[in-house]
């Protein structure tokens, strides 16, 4: 089994904070079809909760978006993990098949309640995508709006189909394939003691993904 995200776990960013409520998250597609096992979610350190919300949202339109991960996982269990603490993740059952260059949005839903803290890079997506193995995030003003487009403001969850900065907030996909693991885009699941991670990772255990450190 192949398992695959965008960013590996490494990255992040300082310290962000607002008093609203945000869906946020990240645009992607993928090259062939796979199986949703997670999301996850980079938790700076000096953030005071964890989101209470995830999902991933297929484009329908200019704009619009309609909920494709089954069951809403509200509140989600981030595996143990605590805020602060770097990388997180919310495990899905790999139930839900995501469909081959189909336009698709991963988001988290933050309650701030009055001044949490997120991380947020502005300007990250403003020039280039990036890729990795079968994931492929868009660089801002692609098709259907690209990382351009990538929250709003409101509250429960819901797709995010508005701009600022072109931000990425972090938020990353995790999908399986039958076949060979790849090397570097799992790289901070079979050392997260250097990735910094902390809480449940995913690892291979005889062929399979479902371990805890």
């Amino acid at each position: 089994m192949a398992i695959y995200t965008l960013f590996g776990q490494s990255g992040g960013a300082a310290l962000a904070t607002d008093a609203a409520d945000y869906t946020m998250g990240m645009q992607f597609t993928l090259s062939q079809n796979a199986a949703l096992t997670g999301i996850w979610w980079n938790s700076p350190s000096g953030a005071a909760a964890l989101p209470d919300g995830s999902a991933i949202y297929q484009i329908t339109g200019t704009n619009t978006g309609s909920q494709v991960t089954g069951t809403f996982h509200n509140p989600p269990t981030w595996g143990g993990a605590a805020a602060g603490s770097g990388w997180v993740k919310e495990i899905y059952d790999g139930t839900v098949t995501l469909t081959a260059s189909v336009n698709y949005r991963v988001c988290v839903h933050l309650a701030f309640g009055g001044g949490n803290k997120y991380g947020a890079t502005a300007n990250y997506w403003s020039s280039s995508g990036q890729s990795s193995g079968i994931i492929t995030a868009p660089a801002a003003g692609a098709a259907d709006g690209g990382n351009q487009d990538a929250f709003i403001n409101t509250t429960p969850i819901a797709y995010p189909n508005t701009s600022f900065n072109s931000a990425n907030y972090w938020v990353d996909v995790e999908v399986t394939t039958g076949g060979p693991a790849p090397g570097p885009s799992v790289a901070g699941l079979l050392a997260p003691e250097s990735g910094g991670v902390s809480g449940w990772v995913m690892l291979p255990v005889r062929g399979r993904a479902g371990s805890a450190v």
